[in-house]
């Protein structure tokens, strides 16, 4: 794997007139000639006001099944429609992604929160499905992580 890219998974992206308050936020990185995927997680336990950082955390991108997940992951999100500027949660899973590589920009939540409203961007079952599977992946990925050897 030689790509590189940066992706963040949040959950809790839908706000109102508060922003919104995240129960997790999943920072994965890659960069050019690197050996590992840097993992920064970010954590609001159960009945807290704020997210706690967890320690870096690691992914080692060579393996066969990391690189397929990730080309994956790639090939979902170019073919998942967005809002050209996000504002509403379209897929409904009060989840953003935030994805960027050489060939490919994908976001589909705002930095400060997506409203409760219909958006002009509809998608289908089968969009709901696919994103539903990107999380998984991303999750996935995430949940490889190890602690990080400096």
């Amino acid at each position: 794997m030689s790509k590189p890219f940066s992706l963040r998974i949040q959950h809790g992206i839908a706000g109102g007139f508060a922003p919104p308050n995240p129960s997790a936020v999943h920072d994965l990185s890659f960069e050019q000639g690197a050996s590992t995927i840097f993992l920064s997680s970010k954590i609001r336990p159960d009945g807290t006001p704020s997210l706690q950082a967890q320690d870096l955390k690691a992914i080692h991108p060579s393996t066969e099944d990391n690189v397929s997940l990730l080309a994956e992951l790639e090939s979902i999100l170019n073919k998942l429609p967005t809002e050209d500027v996000p504002s509403s949660d379209i897929y409904g899973r009060d989840i953003g992604i935030f994805y960027q590589s050489p060939d490919l920009t994908w976001i589909n939540a705002a930095p400060q929160g997506c409203a409760r409203f219909e958006s002009d961007v509809k998608v289908t079952e089968e969009d709901k499905t696919a994103f539903g599977r990107a999380v998984e992946i991303i999750e996935t990925l995430v949940q490889r992580g190890v602690a990080h050897e400096s």
